[in-house]
């Protein structure tokens, strides 16, 4: 092992840890409005980051780190300048603004906080539907298609809490139809963007030139899978691992609050995903 993959594993192994240690606290503390002696202010931003930053990290497991990073780098870009268009203009998710709650804010009023949760949500559903390489553009769509409509269950459990419990964010015109105070025009948009930036990750990370690139990069990556040791597995088991826990926190929390819409959503997802094995053969990152 080389200097660079085993620095790979003690960060991912530490962020991994700091997770566990931060995340019922967290869950716990939305959901029952547990208030602890000191502020927490920094609590949802700080989990944001840490959550794309091991996705990112675990991605770099299986492919190589210029690509998860140029794909990193094309959500995290791409999400803030249409997040920025929104926050300004209305378009395309509808009327509303930040508040301070997350931070640091870039030009535009976009936290960059916002920017790790679609890093969240893009690479942690792209884990967990992707199929085997292909430059057939059918397999991009269907991922991109399938990614999309986890990643926008996820938004509708999301929006009540954000908006009504914890205030990342604010609605100012809610239209004709609303969801809890949220436009559905925003639950359209998301689904639009996830599926762009699935399938810019998806051609990024593993789409393949031809069937013969296909078929040899299947045997290199089997032929490691069957050599991974604890840490590479339980990279492989990340995105899912993450975006359940994510669904269960925002489930969780819609239930206790009475956003009952909110809980069903995130139960169709995790039903969604547990129909589809975290490891099984001819899947990987």
């Amino acid at each position: 092992m080389n200097r660079t993959a085993s620095y790979l594993r003690i960060l991912f192994l530490a962020l991994s840890g700091l997770f566990c240690f931060c995340y019922p606290f967290a869950v716990i503390g939305v959901a029952f409005d547990v208030k602890p002696p000191f502020s927490l202010d920094w609590a949802g931003s700080f989990l944001l980051f840490l959550e794309g930053s091991i996705l990112l990290l675990a991605a770099m497991f299986f492919y190589a780190p210029v690509r998860v990073l140029c794909a990193g780098a094309c959500v995290i870009i791409l999400s803030y300048l249409v997040e920025t268009l929104g926050a300004n203009t209305g378009f395309p998710f509808g009327l509303y603004h930040y508040t301070p709650v997350l931070f640091p804010r870039l030009p535009g009023g976009v936290p960059l906080a916002v920017m790790f949760a679609w890093v969240l949500v893009v690479f942690g559903s792209y884990g967990i539907v992707k199929r085997r390489p292909s430059a057939k553009r059918g397999v991009i769509v269907g991922t991109a298609l399938l990614g999309a409509i986890l990643a926008t269950l996820l938004d509708l459990a999301i929006e009540p809490v954000a908006a009504h419990v914890v205030f990342y964010w604010k609605w100012l015109d809610q239209g004709a139809l609303d969801y809890y105070g949220v436009p559905w025009m925003n639950f359209v948009a998301w689904f639009v963007v996830a599926f762009v930036l699935l399938g810019l990750v998806y051609v990024v990370l593993q789409r393949e030139r031809n069937a013969a690139e296909v078929s040899q990069r299947e045997q290199v990556v089997w032929k490691n899978v069957q050599q991974m040791g604890k840490v590479e597995r339980l990279a492989m088991l990340v995105p899912g691992i993450l975006f359940l826990c994510s669904l269960f926190m925002f489930g969780l929390v819609d239930l206790t609050h009475g956003y009952y819409w909110g809980a069903i959503c995130a139960l169709c997802a995790v039903i969604i995903i547990l129909t589809k094995p975290l490891i099984a053969r001819r899947r990987i990152w």
